[in-house]
């Protein structure tokens, strides 16, 4: 072997020392390396760079800065190695000191000092209390999922200037915002796509709208709402001039043999029943272990204790800082820009991301540590590694995917890969399965949703915050059951976009386009 730890001893709560001897046979090599590396950049009168003989060198250079190369060279090559042998995850940088003089044709001995990853003292996570919320699926659910396909595969059928618009239909208007005969930021959009009734706009304005006409005019009084971000306008009455452009009726599709094949491989109507509502099923399931985990996960970071490296803290801060810039850039947004539109300064930012990366660098510490002390309930086994596998190999999108995939999996660092996932997966079932639930009801599902709408602040830079991978590796089901199959359908289909999105591209910049928040 090219080197070996002879020992290893813990000098402080979270440093390690370790006294390592590479081999003299690898430090030989690296000795050979030292002199070729000097060589290339050595400038000496009457010889090539590359070409300059050992000798040569130790005259100009010394003996000792060579094997003082050397060493740099070894310790840098097998420091990973070494790291990783020792199932050490240091914090930092490590501080090596030389142990013993440097000899060819002799061994390498150094010491290693590191600080390492913290654990956590841990409460009890057997019982931890959680919520459950329902799964089973109503058929009013399956029907409402109907009618949005429906919706989502209508026609537009455009209406004269004789025809009056009704709730529903889909208009397309100017609106000019006054207060005080005076305009307002946010208050004026032109070629606002709405459909009358949603609840996108103000109540007063989308009531208006019913019993008008193409290329008709009105004012209408609005009281603001007090809790606008703005409050040189929170609460005051605004006049809105309202100018109908464009007015267009829905034509639903009847539920028959060409509407299934329109949205897929669907004989009956029951058939897309059954579909809709094994989807809906899946996604209540996913939301409510989700929710469960939440909870589970809340309750570890509060109750565990931890001393935590400030480092561990600052490198994590630095990542959410980075990824929240970036995402302000592929928005095309500056900095500057996101702060004056949400009223806020760079320090509430920078607090908000402070706290949030004191709960990733908690949740990271104690999911090692409960790996550790459950280390024995959720080793994977070899036929749970290759499942995983078999699942990883199905997001391929292409055969040629597909092998590069396989290639990566069968590789040391696609192995490791998946061996970590699967253990996490298996701790993650078990906190679940051994978790103390309360089932909830439909009722108090809706009531929650309700209370966190209410409580949801425009200055939470959590929607910009790029999701760092949480240890269950699943994404958030979606609350409005959507079911994101029978979307990439029409999108494939390529419904355009009067059938199907223009009305919500056009509602996305609501928040800027009129008056009222999102």
């Amino acid at each position: 072997m090219s080197y070996s730890i002879k020992s290893q001893e813990k000098i402080d709560k979270n440093k390690i020392k370790l006294n390592v001897e590479i081999s003299s046979g690898y430090f030989n090599k690296s000795i050979s390396a030292a002199y070729k590396n000097i060589s290339e950049k050595a400038k000496i009168p009457g010889f090539r760079k590359g070409k300059v003989p050992y000798q040569i060198i130790d005259m100009n250079y010394g003996k000792d800065y060579v094997l003082t190369e050397a060493a740099n060279i070894a310790i840098s090559e097998l420091y990973p190695e070494i790291i990783e042998s020792a199932d050490l995850k240091p914090i930092d940088y490590p501080k090596v000191d030389l142990d013993g003089e440097l000899k060819q044709d002799k061994p390498l001995n150094f010491n290693i000092t590191l600080e390492i990853e913290p654990d956590a003292i841990l409460p009890d996570y057997i019982g931890i209390n959680a919520e459950g919320f329902p799964t089973e699926v109503t058929e009013e659910e399956i029907d409402k999922q109907v009618e949005n396909l429906r919706n989502r595969f209508a026609s537009l059928n455009p209406l004269d200037e004789n025809d009056s618009i009704n709730n529903m239909d889909i208009v397309t208007i100017d609106l000019v915002g006054k207060i005080d005969g005076k305009d307002f930021e946010g208050g004026s959009a032109n070629d606002f796509v709405l459909e009358v009734g949603s609840g996108a706009l103000y109540k007063e304005i989308e009531e208006s709208l019913i019993g008008m006409k193409k290329g008709e005019e009105k004012t209408v009084e609005v009281e603001l709402s007090k809790e606008l971000e703005n409050k040189e306008i929170a609460g005051k009455k605004a006049q809105f001039e309202i100018k109908v452009k464009e007015a267009k009726r829905k034509s639903l599709p009847n539920l028959d043999s060409e509407f299934l094949k329109d949205i897929g491989d669907f004989e009956t109507i029951e058939d897309l029943r059954k579909f809709l509502k094994n989807g809906i099923e899946t996604q209540k399931k996913d939301y409510r272990e989700n929710k469960i985990f939440s909870d589970i996960v809340n309750y570890l970071v509060e109750n565990s204790k931890i001393e935590i490296p400030q480092i561990m803290i600052d490198n994590e801060f630095k990542e959410l800082k980075k990824d929240f810039e970036q995402k302000l850039d592929e928005q095309r947004i500056t900095k500057e820009q996101y702060l004056e539109y949400f009223k806020i300064s760079e320090n509430q930012i920078d607090e908000e991301l402070k706290n949030k990366a004191v709960f990733n660098v908690k949740e990271y510490i104690i999911f090692n540590t409960l790996e550790k002390e459950l280390k024995d309930k959720i080793e994977p086994t070899q036929e749970e590694i290759i499942i995983e596998k078999e699942n990883i190999l199905k997001s391929a999108k292409s055969e040629d995917d597909k092998n590069k995939l396989k290639d990566y999996l069968e590789s040391p660092s696609g192995n490791k890969s998946v061996l970590a996932s699967t253990k996490r997966k298996k701790l993650i079932k078990f906190l679940i399965d051994n978790a103390k639930i309360k089932e909830l009801s439909l009722e108090d599902l809706n009531k929650q949703n309700e209370e966190e709408i209410s409580s949801e602040s425009s200055t939470n830079t959590d929607s910009l915050d790029e999701e760092k991978e949480k240890s269950s590796n699943k994404e958030s089901s979606d609350k409005d059951n959507k079911l994101n199959e029978l979307d990439e359908k029409a999108e494939e289909m390529e419904i355009s976009e009067e059938k199907s999105t223009k009305n919500k591209e056009k509602s996305k910049h609501k928040t800027k386009g009129s008056s009222k928040e999102s």
